[in-house]
This record gives C-alpha cells, sequence and structure tokens, in this order.
C-alpha cells in the first residue's frame, strides 16, 4: 500500500501533472468565458478563448520549469506580444464604425487568466474570470441603454432637392403633421429652411433619430423630391 500512495504522490509531483492540471484549468476558464462570447454572437468564441487561456497557461509552465538556466520570465513575457499581434489582426473599420475591440481585449484578457493558472494562482485565475464575465454580462446592458440614449440624442442633417416650390408646402404639411417641432422656421429653433442648390428648391431640417427613421421613408416615396442627402448633424 505504500508503495501505491509513494508511487501517486511520485506522479502528482511531474511536471506532466501539475502543469498538464494547471493548462487544464485554464482550459476550462477559457470555455467559460468563450461561451459567453459565443452566445454573444461574436465570431471568437469557445474554441479560441480556450485554446489562448491553455495555450498562456502552458507557455507560462514551460517558463518555469523548462528553462532553468535562464530567465524564466522571458517567454512569459512573449505571450503578451504575441496575443497583442493576435488581437491586431481582429480590429477593423467598418465605415465611421471600429469592430473587435472588444474581442481583441477579451483575447489578451483570457490569456492573462491562463498565464494566472499557469503559475498556479487558481484563486486570482477564478476570481479574474468572474470579474470579465461580469464586465461582458453587464457592459452589454448598460452599452445597449446608452447606445439608444445616444440614438434619442442623435441629430440629421436632412437635404431635399425638390422639383418645384408648390412642393414646399406639401412637405412643411407632412412634417408639421407628424414632426411638429422640425416644421418651425429656421430662425425659431434651427430645424427648416427653404434654399436653393443649383437652381433647384430646396428645404433643410434637422431631425432626430426618430423623425428621421419616420419622415425619410415618406420623402423617398415624394414624387415631388429629386434628391435627399442625410448626414450626422454636429
Amino acid at each position: 500500500m505504500d508503495a501505491i500512495f509513494d508511487a501517486l504522490r511520485d506522479l502528482t509531483d511531474t511536471v506532466a501533472f501539475v502543469g498538464g492540471f494547471r493548462v487544464f484549468v485554464a482550459a476550462v476558464l477559457g470555455i467559460i468565458l468563450g461561451v459567453e462570447r459565443t452566445f454573444s454572437n461574436k465570431d471568437a468564441g469557445l474554441r479560441t478563448y480556450a485554446l489562448v487561456a491553455s495555450g498562456s497557461a502552458l507557455f507560462t509552465v514551460l517558463s518555469i520549469e523548462g528553462f532553468d538556466a535562464a530567465d524564466t520570465s522571458r517567454v512569459a513575457a512573449q505571450i503578451v506580444t504575441g496575443i497583442g499581434f493576435l488581437g491586431a489582426g481582429l480590429i477593423f473599420r467598418q465605415g465611421a464604425n471600429v469592430q473587435g475591440l472588444t474581442t481583441a481585449a477579451g483575447l489578451w484578457t483570457v490569456a492573462a487568466v491562463g498565464m494566472a493558472a499557469g503559475t498556479g494562482f487558481w484563486g486570482l485565475a477564478i476570481v479574474a474570470t468572474v470579474i470579465v464575465l461580469a464586465i461582458l454580462k453587464g457592459s452589454d446592458r448598460f452599452s445597449t441603454q446608452l447606445r439608444e440614449r445616444s440614438l434619442r440624442d442623435l441629430k440629421w442633417s436632412v437635404r431635399l432637392t425638390v422639383r418645384d416650390p408648390a412642393t414646399i408646402e406639401d412637405l412643411r404639411a407632412l412634417v408639421t403633421d407628424l414632426a411638429p417641432s422640425a416644421a418651425r422656421a429656421l430662425p425659431d429653433v434651427g430645424h427648416w429652411a427653404v434654399g436653393s442648390k443649383k437652381g433647384d428648391p430646396t428645404i433643410s431640417l434637422i431631425l432626430n433619430d426618430a423623425d428621421r427613421n419616420q419622415l425619410v421613408p415618406l420623402f423617398e416615396a415624394h414624387a415631388g423630391v429629386s434628391k435627399i442627402r442625410i448626414q450626422e448633424h454636429t
């Protein structure tokens, strides 16, 4: 019996067992974070997060156990650089928006979780995972509310080019009925102005997001409107 306990003790003291268990814990924590990203319909999901976490843990274990004659922090330090390159490939610009920042930051953070697990700081790795989950889930709801509020406050500059002056009164009646504040004269509240461009009559409006969504389809369907220009009002 003592021989069996000694054999088990020797097995649990091996790098393969201890290091493998650390990598396993890192993979589990990466899966937990990856599941949340998968449910949020993100490109980098369960497999990506699990691989980054377990890979970071494995590099960390190797840096501690595999290079006795060298500075053991060097390999681990390169994980940060490597994840930086990986994250940079996920960030791209789409029009005025930048996509992929949260995904890149998430991979960077899950690599840190993997490093914590790789060094044996189980509590730190688990606490960090809980914090990251709280940020991702809490920020989804909070950012949605902020986005909805910003859209309510957003203003759009809309210029309509019409075919003849008579159309102006038809459109003014339409706007007065659906968005009364936008039909007031420009000197009053800065919403409505009549002008011309290249000899054609124009109407300039400043609409909030709700009024824009309501009125622009009607402008597009109006036979007297020949051109519509919409841009964000600053």
